[in-house]
């Protein structure tokens, strides 16, 4: 049995990176994801997860940091939008992980800064997927951003995943485990190819 701390939900998060990956749910341009594991306590994806590994992860890899982003275990480097995290997982109590990622078929509305709408029932009570306004990548300004977002949205947030999109990079998504929120990612996904292509049938 392995040393490390939180050892099972780390061999979970290797799983959904994988997935993650392997179902084009996020691409090389970037990625990350969270896990709150205890009060203060989460568990975050390295940096450059995509980009040099492919979201091929090993347990060891994933930071364990507090709400401030001081590194507690891991020796790899903290992701850039590992504030981002904190600011969710610390003041939602409802939320324990938070996937940030570039879905193919979400992309384009990324690209154009445009909703995605609810088209299947796998997403009705949970609200479009909004947009924030478009804010440098990486800056504390979008962390406080995406923040916001899911303040204004505390009512659904509370009680299901929700989603936002940050205009030119990618999206946001909640969940009250790691498995809701990846739920969560492959539902917008849906929606997103569903929407795209409704004028094709």
């Amino acid at each position: 049995m392995s040393n490390l701390s939180y050892y099972e939900m780390r061999k979970e998060m290797c799983k959904v990176a994988q997935l993650m990956w392997e179902r084009r749910l996020t691409n090389a341009a970037g990625g990350n994801f969270a896990v709150r594991v205890d009060e203060n306590r989460i568990l975050i994806s390295p940096s450059m997860m995509s980009e040099e590994r492919h979201c091929e992860l090993e347990p060891e890899d994933f930071l364990l940091i507090d709400y401030d982003e001081n590194i507690l275990e891991g020796t790899g480097r903290l992701s850039r939008e590992g504030l981002m995290h904190c600011l969710i997982l610390k003041n939602f109590k409802e939320i324990e992980c938070t996937i940030h990622a570039h879905p193919f078929y979400c992309m384009p509305f990324v690209a154009q800064a445009k909703p995605i709408p609810n088209v299947t029932e796998a997403t009705m009570g949970r609200g479009y997927v909004g947009c924030i306004e478009w804010t440098k990548a990486y800056s504390p300004e979008l962390s406080q951003n995406v923040y916001n977002y899911f303040e204004e949205h505390r009512e659904t947030a509370e009680k299901k995943p929700i989603g936002v999109i940050m205009p030119l990079h990618g999206v946001v998504v909640s969940g009250r485990s790691i498995y809701s929120a990846y739920s969560m990612l492959e539902r917008i996904e849906c929606d997103a190819f569903c929407t795209i292509t409704r004028n094709l049938i």
